[in-house]
């Protein structure tokens, strides 16, 4: 796809607003499993989220020696994508996550990876999936389906070069001390349906079915406001004690759960001595089922 006909697809631009968007809650919550984890704020933050073609996005030095491939598919095999982390930064994570976080890291590190960076490589990609499913801005959302990590650049075949790919680049660290960047390719096909927004997603059923709703009102549904979600080891569950503080991660924006779906995004708070949860925008749209 020319770069002419690129910039006239205007559902694949469309999309790149509410891809960043979720993102951007994607890298939070990629955040709060490190500090759980490591006991050690750990920032991430979006760079650059722009339509490319796979060859040009595997020019760059950031997907070159040293690096951890991390591919996945998605809807079982329908298409696939893959995420790069740079060598200093899978050499700083794994430091930080098992070692010693002050070690110094060769900027032009091209060894190969060990199996221990190739394992946190791996988790760390399987987390950013996962974060991806949970804030995707649209219904139906997609499965990934992970593959472990490799050291060695995955083959592409020549005919998929000039395939467009959403290329995400993300930022570990503070903005003073870069640890390193994560570039992750999603595939465009996953982003068909998502250029009309979060908040008018689309529906199968009649305008006449949607009309019928109004007789659902009174009824009852669940409604959850999750501040955050953590991974914990048993003996960790065992040996807290009254007063223990249980880190919750950085403050962000929460979701409301309804039935078990995100449907709301909005923050904690309290209002007149009563807990409160401010909406700050909808998820997706709340329809009556079929």
């Amino acid at each position: 796809m020319s770069t002419a006909v690129l910039a006239q697809d205007r559902e694949l631009q469309a999309s790149l607003p509410l891809m960043e968007d979720c993102l951007r809650h994607a890298v939070r919550r990629l955040r709060t499993r490190m500090l759980t984890r490591s006991g050690m704020d750990t920032p991430w933050r979006v760079i650059q989220v722009r339509l490319c073609a796979v060859g040009e996005l595997l020019d760059e030095p950031e997907v070159q020696n040293g690096a951890a491939w991390a591919g996945f598919y998605v809807e079982r095999g329908s298409a696939s994508g893959f995420a790069v982390l740079e060598g200093p930064l899978l050499a700083r994570l794994t430091a930080r996550l098992f070692g010693d976080p002050s070690a110094p890291v060769h900027e032009a590190d091209g060894r190969a990876s060990t199996e221990v960076e190739l394992r946190v490589a791996s988790r760390m990609c399987e987390e950013l999936y996962g974060a991806l499913e949970a804030h995707w801005p649209v219904r139906p959302v997609p499965r990934f389906g992970p593959r472990p990590a490799t050291g060695n650049r995955l083959g592409v075949a020549d005919g998929a070069l000039s395939a467009i790919v959403l290329a995400c680049t993300l930022e570990c660290g503070t903005e003073d001390e870069p640890m390193g960047r994560l570039s992750l390719a999603l595939p465009a096909t996953v982003l068909r349906g998502i250029g009309g927004g979060a908040d008018q997603p689309q529906s199968r059923l009649s305008p006449k079915r949607r009309a019928n709703f109004e007789r659902l009102g009174g009824c009852e549904v669940e409604m959850v406001v999750e501040l955050t979600r953590l991974t914990t080891t048993l003996g960790q569950l065992r040996s807290l004690r009254v007063g223990d503080d249980v880190p919750l991660g950085a403050l962000g924006e929460v979701r409301a759960l309804i039935n078990g779906m995100p449907s709301f995004a909005g923050d904690p708070g309290a209002c007149d001595g009563i807990r409160s949860f401010r909406v700050g925008r909808r998820v997706i749209g709340i329809e009556a089922s079929p």
